[in-house]
């Protein structure tokens, strides 16, 4: 997709540090916006931001000051405390970057069901997407996997996949950054990196696909019929007594996820002149 009168201007929203990865030849050609939700700090306790803004820089994409601002323990507060309004602040900034920068395409995190800020960043993607839209800049949305094979969408097929293939030279370079990241990125990321190249094999990562979201009006939240896999893991961890409590799916992420499905409306009404506070 093109911007009239200019080249396509990109954004991508990520969760966590290290999910940059796997777009790492894409990002490398089109030089995004990144915001990134959390430091990545995770129940280790240790920052990621900073090698990812490294790694970023070197690839020419532009970080954005949704860097790094939320720990993984105080989004996890905000969910459980049914606390909307700060993430609902993000959104309000996101909404902001796109019209701003004038962004055509965004990337982000897919809903899996495999951490709840992942799920989060897809749904307040959503939102601002929706709210660029209702003050006239539409944009595409496409969601990337992070768990299991970045060759299948998060969840159901897509309507559109949009492939990128790597050269040979940036795929080392690409496997290099994930080893890397693995050494360096904290114990919990370093095992899901190792884990991910060990069950599917380096060729995997040799291409990327982006997957065009499904549209506002035909997409559901899933997990209504079966617990997300961060439901089952928290109750093991709480059991151990490693977490004080469990988020649950019904209880505490679902009424996050309707009340930022109406910030869409709410933040178009503001318009495209609003002061947010970045």
């Amino acid at each position: 997709m093109e911007n009239v009168g200019g080249p396509t201007r990109y954004l991508l929203v990520i969760a966590h540090p290290g999910h940059e990865l796997r777009v790492y030849g894409w990002t490398a050609q089109v030089r995004p916006w990144v915001c990134i939700l959390t430091d990545g700090s995770g129940s280790d306790g240790v920052s990621r931001i900073e090698h990812s803004i490294g790694i970023l820089e070197a690839l020419g994409a532009k970080t954005t000051p949704i860097c790094g601002d939320l720990s993984d323990r105080r989004v996890y507060e905000h969910i459980l405390d049914q606390e909307s309004a700060p993430l609902e602040a993000v959104g309000r900034r996101l909404a902001q970057l796109i019209l701003e920068e004038e962004i055509d395409t965004v990337v982000s995190d897919g809903i899996e069901g495999y951490n709840p800020v992942c799920d989060l960043c897809e749904l307040l993607t959503r939102a601002a997407v929706a709210t660029a839209a209702n003050t006239g800049r539409p944009c595409r949305h496409y969601t990337i996997p992070l768990m299991g094979d970045p060759r299948k969408p998060p969840r159901s097929q897509a309507s559109e996949v949009r492939e990128i293939e790597l050269s040979p030279a940036v795929f080392q370079r690409k496997l290099q950054a994930m080893r890397e990241y693995a050494e360096r990125g904290g114990s919990t990321a370093g095992r899901e990196m190792d884990a991910s190249i060990r069950k599917l094999g380096q060729q995997a990562f040799a291409r990327e696909y982006l997957f065009a979201a499904t549209p506002h009006d035909r997409w559901e939240l899933p997990f209504e019929q079966q617990k997300p896999f961060y439901e089952t893991y928290g109750e093991q961890q709480v059991a151990a007594g490693r977490y004080p409590s469990v988020i649950r799916f019904r209880e505490h992420f679902l009424p996050i996820a309707k009340r930022l499905s109406m910030l869409s409306p709410t933040l178009a009404r503001i318009g495209k002149r609003a002061a947010f506070a970045f």
